[in-house]
C-alpha cells in the first residue's frame, strides 16, 4: 500500500470564528499571484496558532514549494522531521516532501538523500522509488534508474534504460557489454522499439546485412504496430538513438546504405497495408534513386488516406521536376517544398508536443511510447 494512503483529506466545517476570505471585498481585485501569496501567509498564521497541525504544516510547505521558495519549504519540513515522537508515517511523509522540495530547488544528492531516509522507513514505495528512478534517469545513472523501474514493476520503462546503458557502453567502445545489456533488455520486454533500433543500427554500423535482415524481421513482429514508423525514422537518422544532438542524413546517399534500405522495403512490403510504411517504402526507394517505385508506393499512400500531407508533397516535387519551369518559378517551388519539408512530423498523441525528431519519453507530459506521425497537418 502506499504511505501517502495515511494521509485522508478532512473536510473543513464553517465557524462563527473564521477570519474572512481573503476572496471577498477588495480581495477580489487582486491578480492570481497576490491572491496565492495572501492564502500561503494566512495559512501560516493557522500554522502559528497550531503547531500539532501536521497536515497544514505539510500543506504550507507544498505551496511555498509551488512559488519557487524552496528555502522556507524545507524549513517547514524540516521542522517537522526534528520533532520528538512524530509518528512513522508522517516523518516518512515529510521527508518525501523534503525530497520533492530539493529535486525541485536542483539539489539532486540532497534529494535522493531524503528519499533514501523516507524509504528506510516505509520501504520501496512507489511514489518513493518512482522519485529516484526519474532521478538517477536524469543523472544519467541508467543502471540504477532500470533497478527502480525493476522494483516498480514497470517493464518498458526498465528495458528503455537498459538499452540507454547498453548505448553509453558501445560508445566507450564496450561492445560485448553493450550487446549482453541490450539482449536483456529485450529480454525483459520484446516489444522495446528503442533497444530493437539499437540492435538494427548496430547490425548496419557492423556490415552484416543477413543478420540484419533476421532481427529487422523479427522486430516488425514485435514491437507495436502504430510505434514501427520509429525503427524506420530511427535508422534513416543515422544518429544516436537516444542523442540531443540534431538528427544528421550525410551519408543517406551512400551505396552502402542501398541494400539495407532494399531489405527494409521488401519486408515492408510483406507487411499488411499501413499508410505510414508505405510513405516510408518510398523514402527508402527514392533513397535507393528508385523513384518510379517511390511514385507507386506514395500513389498507395494517398488511396489509404489522401490527406497525408508528406506523401502529397512528394509526389508534388516528382511531377514539377518533370515540367518545363522558368528558372524563377521553379526557384520558388523549390522554396516552398523545402520548408514544408521542415515541418515537425511528429507529436505526442497524450499532449500534442510536436517535434521534428523521434523520442520515447515525451519531454513535456513524460508519457512513454506517446509519439505518431502526423499523417495530416490539422493534427
Amino acid at each position: 500500500m502506499s504511505f501517502l494512503s495515511v494521509f485522508k483529506k478532512k473536510k473543513m466545517t464553517a465557524s462563527e470564528n473564521r477570519a474572512p476570505s481573503y476572496l471577498s471585498g477588495a480581495g477580489k481585485g487582486r491578480s492570481g499571484l497576490a491572491d496565492t501569496r495572501a492564502a500561503i501567509d494566512e495559512l501560516s498564521k493557522v500554522v502559528k496558532d497550531t503547531p500539532e497541525a501536521v497536515e497544514i504544516y505539510l500543506a504550507l510547505g507544498n505551496l511555498y514549494r509551488s512559488q519557487g521558495e524552496i528555502e522556507r519549504a524545507a524549513q517547514i519540513r524540516n521542522s517537522l522531521i526534528v520533532r520528538p515522537g512524530l509518528d512513522p508515517a508522517i516523518k516518512s511523509r515529510a521527508l518525501y516532501e523534503l525530497g520533492r522540495d530539493f529535486s525541485r530547488g536542483g539539489f539532486l544528492d540532497r534529494a535522493v538523500n531524503a528519499f533514501e531516509k523516507a524509504r528506510e522507513i516505509v520501504g520501496d514505495s512507489p511514489e518513493i522509488l518512482t522519485e529516484l528512478a526519474e532521478l538517477a534517469a536524469g543523472s544519467r545513472e541508467f543502471e540504477k534508474a532500470a533497478i527502480f523501474y525493476s522494483k516498480l514493476n514497470q517493464p518498458l520503462q526498465e528495458a528503455h534504460y537498459l538499452a540507454r546503458l547498453a548505448e553509453d557502453y558501445s560508445s566507450a567502445g564496450e561492445d560485448s557489454l553493450a550487446q549482453r545489456t541490450l539482449k536483456k533488455a529485450l529480454r525483459i520486454s520484446s516489444h522495446s522499439v528503442e533497444s530493437w533500433l539499437l540492435v538494427l543500427t548496430r547490425l548496419k554500423q557492423e556490415g552484416s546485412l543477413e543478420k540484419f535482415k533476421k532481427e529487422f524481421q523479427t522486430a516488425l513482429s514485435q514491437v507495436p504496430k502504430h510505434l514501427i514508423f520509429v525503427l524506420v525514422e530511427g535508422i534513416l537518422a543515422e544518429s544516436l538513438v537516444f542523442g540531443d544532438t540534431p538528427v544528421t542524413t550525410k551519408d543517406q546517399g551512400n551505396n552502402r546504405n542501398y541494400p539495407y534500405y532494399q531489405v527494409m522495403v521488401e519486408e515492408i512490403s510483406q507487411s499488411d497495408p499501413d499508410v505510414i510504411m508505405h510513405y516510408y517504402g518510398a523514402r527508402l526507394l527514392q533513397l535507393c534513386g528508385k523513384q518510379d517505385e517511390a511514385e507507386v508506393w506514395l500513389e498507395k499512400t494517398l488511396m489509404l488516406n489522401q490527406n497525408f500531407w508528406l506523401a502529397r508533397l512528394e509526389l508534388f516535387n516528382l511531377a514539377q521536376k518533370q515540367q518545363e519551369l522558368t528558372p524563377s518559378f521553379k526557384n520558388q517551388l523549390d522554396f516552398f517544398v523545402n520548408v514544408a519539408r521542415k515541418v515537425q512530423r511528429f507529436t505526442c498523441s497524450s499532449c500534442g508536443l510536436k517535434r521534428d525528431r523521434i523520442f520515447f519519453n515525451c519531454p513535456r507530459c513524460r508519457s512513454w511510447h506517446s509519439i505518431s506521425f502526423r499523417k495530416e497537418l490539422n493534427q
